[in-house]
């Protein structure tokens, strides 16, 4: 049982997320990718990759593949190659010790028990009760750029918009919310491929800070109650049993970082593509097509994730004709089964009527996106709030996107805003 070190050249390495020109624009090399091979790996890569919508979609729901190897294997057993990453590096146990208990890493019975304590916070009807605050929060934010004529949608108004969201949700002083967002940037970047060292040094030095400051929270969390998620977590029991402090901190963590870092891409990319698109933009103003249906066709044409990895947990799993190995990485390219023509027609246009909800960036299985609901809300209101005044969205000099492959958005995006009319638009 095992898997090997030998890799099969099947296809040229196309999908190269060192690349700049790769990071900027994946999508025509996921086309030849898509077309070459229903599952292929690349020189100098681990990986088998899945670019197939169909396939993407099994692998999300298939019971073989995990998250994590950890609950039934060590990597001794599954005869790991050394340059696997399994991130059991001894130099990077602060962020392994984050990872012990984050719910995207962990697999049932202890996925199951911990994302039914925090599913009740993100329920439609939970996050319908939001609404209000959420666009009070909005407009507070735009009306600064409005004033100045345009605003940084980035910085200045996503993360603003969307960390402050999650934070008061959880619970977490505004004083230290420029803290969340350093830490949780440098965490998240463990998760690029093709990562150096250095990033890595950083990412764990930055999961430990994170971790510290959690555990302090929930101590003092402890000592004075609130009506908070993060009370509630402490509070909480699975079992008869009530989670230790290890397993509340990895499960706020992933959800401030989960809860704002996606949402802030997904915003700056949906605004992006109708800049570029001004005729769907039209269709929005003038009622032609709904915003939530725009919601799902931004989410499709260029996800804020590109991809995410299993592991093989199983003998026997095969992908079409190809047999996947035990303890094969698999990753699934999301970016690319999005944009499948077997699965959707024209997929390389951007068209907002197109009313289909079936795109896999919000993942699938039992990892769907738990924050789901909070994240349309967020999209939602954004746009309300544009198109209640602007005519058209002008992106001004100066756009940047970000340089990684897994997390795509935007360094930095400007657009022009018009006066506040005071109006609305659903």
């Amino acid at each position: 049982m095992g898997q090997t070190c030998a890799v099969t050249d099947t296809v040229a390495r196309v999908l190269d997320p060192s690349s700049a020109g790769f990071a900027l624009d994946p999508y025509p090399a996921y086309a030849v990718a898509r077309e070459s091979a229903a599952v292929f790996r690349q020189p100098g890569d681990h990986r088998y990759y899945l670019t197939r919508y169909d396939d993407v979609h099994a692998a999300f729901r298939d019971r073989r593949l995990g998250s994590t190897f950890l609950h039934r294997y060590n990597p001794e057993e599954l005869r790991l190659a050394p340059d696997i990453p399994t991130w059991r590096d001894p130099r990077w146990v602060d962020f392994q010790a984050f990872e012990r208990w984050e719910l995207l890493n962990l697999e049932p019975p202890a996925h199951t028990r911990l994302r039914r304590l925090v599913l009740e916070a993100f329920t439609p009807r939970a996050v319908e009760g939001l609404r209000t605050g959420v666009a009070d929060r909005a407009r507070v934010l735009l009306q600064a750029g409005r004033d100045r004529g345009s605003i940084e949608l980035v910085n200045d108004y996503a993360q603003a918009f969307s960390l402050g969201i999650i934070c008061d949700l959880i619970g977490i002083s505004p004083a230290d919310r420029e803290t969340i967002k350093r830490l949780s940037d440098d965490t998240v970047s463990m998760y690029e491929p093709d990562r150096s060292e250095e990033r890595q040094a950083q990412a764990n030095s930055a999961a430990g800070d994170f971790r510290r400051y959690l555990l302090d929270v929930i101590a003092h969390r402890r000592a004075n109650p609130r009506t908070d998620l993060l009370a509630a977590l402490v509070e909480a029991t699975v079992d008869g049993e009530r989670l230790s402090d290890d397993q509340i901190a990895s499960t706020a963590m992933v959800l401030l970082m989960a809860g704002h870092e996606a949402t802030v891409n997904a915003t700056a990319n949906g605004v992006a593509a109708l800049a570029a698109h001004p005729d769907e933009w039209r269709r929005i103003r003038t009622r032609e097509v709904s915003i939530r249906a725009a919601i799902e066709e931004i989410l499709r044409f260029d996800p804020p994730l590109q991809w995410f990895e299993r592991w093989v947990l199983d003998e026997g799993v095969e992908i079409g004709d190809t047999p996947l190995p035990l303890g094969s990485r698999v990753a699934l390219v999301i970016g690319a089964a999005n944009r499948d023509p077997r699965r959707f027609p024209r997929p390389d246009e951007f068209d907002i009527a197109r009313s289909d909800t079936a795109h896999l960036s919000l993942g699938g299985g039992i990892h769907f996106c738990i924050g789901a609901p909070l994240a349309r809300l967020e999209l939602e209101t954004t746009l309300t709030a544009l198109a209640s005044t602007e005519p058209a969205i002008v992106v001004l000099p100066g756009a940047t996107r970000r340089p990684t492959f897994q997390f795509r958005g935007w360094e930095r995006l400007e657009i022009a805003l018009g006066p506040d009319s005071g109006g609305s638009h659903g």
